[in-house]
């Protein structure tokens, strides 16, 4: 058994806005890494801000150590994420905002966005967001994205990073040498 763990946590995609609805989900995804692999995954799908916050206060908790790997599938813009509060709207949550409720969550973590567009923006606002939530590595992507292909990126960059954590440079220089087209098209970005 892979020592390294990934918690999921997934925004509800059949419940957004008519034209973000999506009958798909990361959770077959994450089941195919965790066999590939053999590692542990925690997965925790979330419709309000009170469940996010709620799950990242769990996640925080000393016996999910191991859980080295964050993912984060949700909608997306530059510098936030996206996810259903009240009925008929998004709650929008800022990088900033989400270090601060994570509390500490990301902490010597990796951080991956699986969302549109949430890594575009000024790099050093990135690196700030970076800083504060006190991940070792945060990526994701800078462009509107294929759902498709995005799911490829995932399987193949979460792969690398279970293969090789202890020098996340390897991951990502496997990622660039057989995945490098691909990323640009996503606009992939590490920080």
């Amino acid at each position: 058994m892979n020592k390294l763990g990934i918690i999921c946590i997934e925004t509800e995609w059949e419940h957004t806005e008519w034209h973000n609805r999506l009958p798909i989900q990361t959770k077959p995804l994450l089941e195919f890494v965790e066999k590939a692999y053999n590692c542990r995954t925690i997965y925790r799908r979330v419709a309000t801000f009170s469940e996010l916050k709620y799950y990242l206060g769990q996640f925080n908790k000393p016996e999910y150590d191991d859980y080295r790997i964050f993912y984060l599938s949700f909608h997306g813009d530059t510098q936030i994420i996206q996810l259903e509060g009240e009925p008929g709207r998004y709650k929008t949550l800022t990088l900033e905002e989400l270090s601060r409720i994570a509390d500490g969550a990301f902490d010597k973590r990796i951080l991956h966005f699986s969302s549109c567009k949430t890594l575009s923006g000024y790099y050093s606002d990135l690196e700030l967001f970076k800083s504060y939530s006190g991940a070792l590595m945060v990526s994701g992507y800078t462009k509107s994205v294929n759902c498709v292909q995005s799911a490829i990126h995932d399987i193949a960059y979460l792969s690398q990073l279970l293969q090789n954590y202890q020098y996340p440079p390897n991951a990502l220089n496997y990622m660039s040498q057989y995945y490098g087209e691909l990323g640009n098209a996503l606009g992939f970005r590490v920080i």
